[in-house]
C-alpha cells in the first residue's frame, strides 16, 4: 500500500498505463460491474482500469477530498485535506484543430492568442495547458465544463497571464508536464490562503520515478507567475477518435 501524504501536503499521483494490469473487475460492486460491462472500446476499458487501479492503490481518509482523471491509459489522482477542495485533469497531447476549438470554447482573448501562434508544437502545448486548467477548475468549482471553458479566463490576447476565476474563495492552480506529451493540471480552493500554503507532493504509480515533473504553470488568487515550459512538445499524428 502506498503511503498517504502528511497533513501538510497536497498530493498528486500519476498512474501509468501498466497500472491497469492491477485492476480486477470482479471486485467491483454491482452498479460498477454494470458500468464496466457498458464500456465498448479497449481505450475506454484501459482508462477505466488505470484510473480505478490508481484510486484503489492510494490511501485516502474520510477527512480528505479527491479528484480523478484519465487519458489514454494514464490516470491522475489529486488528494487534499478538508476543508480544501481539489480538481485534477490529465490529457495526452493529440493533434486537433486547436484554433477552431478554442474559438468555440475559450474566451475571445485566449482564442486570439492561439490564433497568433504559428508553431504547431507551441499551439498544441498551450491549448492543452489551458484545457487541463479549465477542466480542473470545472471540477473543483463544480461547474459544467462548457461554463468553465468560457468563465475561467487565464490569458490575454498577448499570452500574458490574466487569471479570472468565478469564485470568492482563495484558489491555487498548477500545470505539470510529467511526460513531454502529457499535461496535468490541479486546482485547489479554500476559505483562506494559508490553507493552500502547503507543499505539493507528486508521485507516480505503479513504477516510482525519481525525476521531478516539469512544472509549466503556478498561479494563485494572490499572485500569478508564469513559468515557461523548457521542453519542446512533440505533436502526435492527428487522431479523429
Amino acid at each position: 500500500m502506498l503511503q498517504p501524504p502528511s497533513s501538510r501536503q497536497r498530493a498528486v499521483w500519476l498512474g501509468t498505463p501498466d497500472g491497469a494490469m492491477q485492476f480486477d473487475p470482479s471486485h467491483l460492486e454491482s452498479h460498477a460491474q454494470a458500468e464496466w460491462a457498458g464500456l465498448r472500446t479497449n481505450r475506454r476499458r484501459l482508462d477505466y482500469s488505470s484510473s480505478r487501479a490508481l484510486a484503489t492503490a492510494v490511501p485516502v481518509t474520510n477527512c480528505q477530498t479527491t479528484s480523478l482523471s484519465h487519458s489514454r491509459g494514464f490516470a491522475a489522482l489529486a488528494v487534499a485535506n478538508e476543508p480544501t477542495s481539489v480538481g485534477v485533469d490529465v490529457e495526452c497531447l493529440v493533434s486537433r484543430d486547436f484554433k477552431s476549438i478554442a474559438r468555440l470554447a475559450y474566451s475571445t482573448s485566449e482564442a486570439d492568442y492561439l490564433e497568433s501562434l504559428d508553431d504547431p508544437a507551441t499551439i498544441c502545448a498551450r491549448f492543452y495547458e489551458l484545457w487541463t486548467l479549465k477542466e480542473a477548475f470545472a471540477k473543483v468549482l463544480r461547474l459544467h465544463l462548457a461554463d468553465a471553458l468560457r468563465q475561467c479566463r487565464l490569458l490575454d490576447v498577448a499570452g500574458r497571464l490574466r487569471a479570472e476565476i468565478p469564485t470568492t474563495q482563495q484558489w491555487k492552480a498548477m500545470v505539470f508536464a510529467p511526460r513531454p506529451t502529457l499535461r496535468l493540471a490541479v486546482a485547489w480552493t479554500a476559505a483562506s490562503a494559508d490553507l493552500l500554503d502547503v507543499r505539493v507532493h507528486t508521485a507516480e504509480w505503479p513504477r516510482q520515478r525519481t525525476e521531478p515533473w516539469t512544472q509549466v504553470l503556478d498561479v494563485s488568487s494572490d499572485e500569478a507567475r508564469l513559468r515557461a515550459c523548457p521542453l519542446t512538445c512533440t505533436v502526435p499524428q492527428h487522431d479523429n477518435a
